[in-house]
C-alpha cells in the first residue's frame, strides 16, 4: 500500500490523504495534470501530490481522540512545519497519540519494530508539537511541529526530497536541504 498525501504547494496546505495499491497509483498517476509534481520519501511508500488546483482540507483542532478511524489500530500522521513544508508521514496508535499530547512531541508507533517510536530518541533531531489536527473524516492526523534537525533518517530536513516524474526518474529536490544524519 502507498500514502498519497495532495497538496496545494510544498509548502502549503493539506488536501487530502489517501492510502492505495500500487496499481491504482499507477492509474491514477497517468490522470494527474501535467504541472503536478510528485515528490516521494526516503522509503518510497508515501508520495506528495502538489498542484495549485487542490483545495485545503478542513482540518480541526484534536480535542479528544474517541471519533479517529482507525485501520488494525493505527491511523495515518503527516508531520508538518509551522511554515507548511511535509516533513514526514508515520502511523500512530492511541497510545502514542496520547503520549504525542502529553509530552508535546512526534510521537508515532514503528510497524516494523512493533513499538512506541519517538522521534528523535536516537539522533536527536526532535520535533517539538504544538498542534494535533484531524480531518474532517477523521482519517488522518496532522501533527504541527518545531521540527529540530533533520527529519529525515537519511539526514534531509524533509523525507520528500526526491522529485519523481512521470518516468520514475528521481532528482533531488533543491529546497530540500541536507542536514546531516
Amino acid at each position: 500500500m502507498l500514502t498519497i498525501i495532495w497538496m496545494a504547494g510544498q509548502p502549503g496546505k493539506i488536501s487530502d490523504l489517501k492510502r492505495i495499491s500500487e496499481a491504482d497509483w499507477e492509474l491514477l498517476q497517468k490522470d494527474l495534470p501535467a504541472n503536478a509534481k510528485t515528490l516521494i520519501d526516503c522509503d518510497e511508500d508515501t508520495l506528495l501530490v502538489v498542484h495549485p488546483e487542490l483545495s485545503e482540507a478542513d482540518l480541526i483542532e484534536i480535542k479528544s481522540f474517541e471519533n479517529l478511524k482507525f485501520t488494525n489500530g493505527l491511523i495515518p500522521v503527516i508531520a508538518q512545519d509551522l511554515q507548511g513544508n511535509i516533513l514526514m508521514q508515520a502511523f500512530s496508535n492511541l497510545e502514542s497519540l496520547e503520549l504525542s499530547l502529553k509530552e508535546s512531541k512526534g510521537i508515532y508507533f514503528s510497524r516494523s519494530r512493533n513499538e512506541i517510536w519517538r522521534k528523535g530518541d536516537t539522533s536527536g533531531h526532535i520535533q517539538k508539537l504544538k498542534r494535533i489536527l484531524v480531518s474532517k473524516a477523521g482519517d488522518f492526523v496532522v501533527y504541527e511541529v518545531e521540527q529540530e534537525g533533520a527529519a529525515c533518517h537519511e539526514g534531509y530536513y524533509s523525507c520528500f526530497f526526491r522529485e519523481q516524474d512521470k518516468n520514475g526518474v528521481k532528482n533531488l529536490v533543491a529546497s530540500v536541504p541536507f542536514l546531516g544524519k
